[in-house]
């Protein structure tokens, strides 16, 4: 009989998979009880039914521990001995404490809900001390001089750079004086004023370690001492000393006798100075080490951050040159107030005066301009812009990335060789003239050469110092020498137009430096050999080809503070497409 009974269900474990609910079970426990019954493609959907979904393990993060609460104390005290209020600290504080004997003075101190490191930092700023906690252990001990070394990160060079440029009227001879960082001198000869000269010399010296060295001295000079260091006779001084002060005591005469072997002891005493802090520097390694006390090491750290952060500034520079060609309605010059009135270029705040009157004043000749649509300006359409005076060309385009307060030189130059030629004519042995001729070869620079000196303030204005100079061939000269009349000795006439200036613009403006004009003179005649050397009649066999043509120089410039010198960042991201594409370099790198 026990055989046809149903076998009882078996109740799953408490440990069974998770997610497996009793409703879960009660389907399982009806299906196994249907099996025998019910066709075999109903089991096994009742079956698939009764899968419990997968379990998930959740992995959260504990809890944070909330952070201990500091203790706050409260104390005020006046002109008390320090040693009491320290002892009285580690009383209320349950710290054990260690005083060393060289702490002294008083101290006055309202200290209400402050925490103890707070309160040991006020009493080392009134008494020579400085503390440490260690294994319950308060230590005070003297703030004595300690080595720490500080990593100074910076090329190991000193930098000098001096420009001159200057223009000379002189007629007859005329003295020069001269000033400091320039030279301006207007003088005459003969009594009559009738040259002038003037010229300006810039200095740039950037000695960054020599400075710092000695910047870092400066600070510890406050701890030096002046020792007196007695000479040799010290002993025989001494006794000298001591039977004076016994003599005193019975006569006034033995006294002055005293005072006299006193001032005898003090002209014999020699000083020397105890340096407490001491600098040691290593440029190749850009390491220091200074010996000072703490509180000396946090006014060094702070000097070296600032210093730092100030000579790691760098500006990006963009300059445009551009020449302009004008026009007939514009021979007087490019017209800058119209740069206002153009709506594409409503940045512009230059104005200029271009009336015939001599006392008018004149406005300058640098502008800023910002777009804010565009994060590097718009210097094409300025030029653009230009081409309503006339024809532009773009002469160059240099870009420089330049250090703060270091300087900059471009130079794009053709070297351009032309000989000097000496021709020395002496007697022969036999009654004739011997020439001998000398050529020596010489080369001038002609072409684009600019200087750049910015400074970045903290409001990300720079200040720059500029000259561009821009030279070129007019013509070649025929050397005047009589004496080289069969030799065809060519020297170049060379065309200079520069400018130095110093101005200030903020980052991401551009200033405008124009009014180098010039005017070039064509005279062309084309005439038929002989009849054209007729009197009146030869007029009419000659052609004659005139031309004027006034140019006037524009320079561009923008500085940029760079503030991440790297192609992801704003400044210079732009830059990143005249690289090669990612897919070429992927190329060289398979290829090597």
């Amino acid at each position: 009989m026990s055989s046809c009974t149903h076998q009882t269900t078996i109740e799953p474990s408490k440990g069974h998979i998770d997610g497996h609910n009793n409703a879960t079970r009660q389907v399982a426990t009806g299906a196994a009880a249907a099996q025998a019954n019910a066709p075999l493609s109903a089991a096994n959907a009742v079956a698939k039914a009764a899968i419990p979904k997968p379990v998930t393990n959740n992995t959260y993060l504990p809890p944070p521990k909330p952070k201990a609460k500091e203790q706050l104390y409260s104390i005020v005290v006046y002109d008390t001995p320090v040693k009491e209020v320290l002892f009285a600290i580690a009383r209320d504080s349950k710290f054990n404490i260690d005083i060393h004997p060289s702490i002294k003075g008083n101290v006055t101190l309202n200290a209400v809900d402050q925490t103890l490191p707070a309160i040991l930092e006020r009493l080392s700023k009134q008494v020579d001390l400085t503390y440490k906690i260690q294994n319950n252990v308060l230590n005070i001990t003297p703030d004595s001089p300690v080595l720490r070394t500080y990593k100074v990160d910076y090329v190991n060079m000193s930098r000098d750079t001096a420009s001159f440029i200057g223009a000379d009227g002189q007629i007859s001879s005329a003295s020069q004086s001269s000033g400091a960082g320039g030279t301006v001198s207007n003088s005459a000869g003969n009594g009559a004023n009738n040259s002038s000269r003037t010229s300006v010399t810039s200095e740039s010296k950037s000695h960054f370690w020599e400075t710092l060295e000695k910047n870092l001295k400066d600070i510890l000079a406050e701890t030096d001492k002046e020792i007196i260091i007695t000479r040799t006779g010290i002993n025989s001084k001494s006794n000298v000393k001591t039977k004076g002060d016994q003599v005193a005591s019975n006569s006034s005469e033995a006294a002055s006798i005293l005072d006299a072997v006193r001032e005898k002891e003090e002209d014999r005493n020699e000083y020397k100075t105890l340096f407490a802090g001491t600098v040691i520097v290593n440029r190749e390694a850009g390491i220091i080490n200074v010996r000072a006390t703490n509180k000396q090491h946090e006014k060094i750290q702070d000097f070296l951050d600032r210093v730092m952060a100030s000579v790691k500034r760098q500006v990006l520079i963009e300059a445009t040159i551009v020449e302009v060609r004008l026009n007939d309605s514009f021979q007087a010059g490019i017209d800058w107030s119209r740069f206002g009135n153009t709506a594409t270029s409503s940045g512009f705040t230059f104005q200029q005066s271009l009336g015939p009157s001599i006392n008018a004043a004149n406005t300058g000749f640098a502008i800023g301009y910002l777009n804010p649509v565009s994060s590097l300006g718009n210097l094409a359409a300025s030029v653009t812009l230009l081409k309503q005076f006339g024809d532009t060309k773009v002469i160059s385009s240099p870009k420089l990335m330049v250090l703060n307060n270091q300087t900059a030189i471009l130079k794009v130059v053709d070297n351009l060789v032309y000989f000097t030629v000496q021709a020395q004519q002496s007697q022969g042995t036999q009654g004739g003239v011997l020439s001998t001729i000398t050529t020596t070869p010489n080369t001038v620079p002609v072409g684009i050469v600019m200087s750049v000196t910015p400074q970045i303030n903290d409001t990300s204005a720079v200040n720059i110092n500029v000259r561009p100079t821009i030279s070129r061939v007019v013509s070649f000269v025929r050397d005047p020498n009589p004496q080289l009349l069969n030799i065809a000795s060519q020297v170049p006439q060379i065309q200079v137009r520069e400018m130095e200036s110093l101005l200030q613009v903020n980052s991401g403006n551009t200033a405008i430096l124009g009014g180098l004009m010039q005017d070039e003179m064509q005279r062309n005649t084309d005439a038929v050999p002989g009849v054209s050397d007729v009197p009146v009649v030869g007029e009419v066999f000659k052609g004659r080809d005139y031309a004027n043509k006034k140019t006037e120089l524009v320079i561009f410039l923008r500085p940029t503070i760079i503030k991440n010198a790297s192609l992801e960042s704003d400044e210079l991201s732009t830059y990143k497409q005249y690289l090669p594409s990612q897919q070429l370099t992927q190329t060289l790198e398979v290829e090597r």
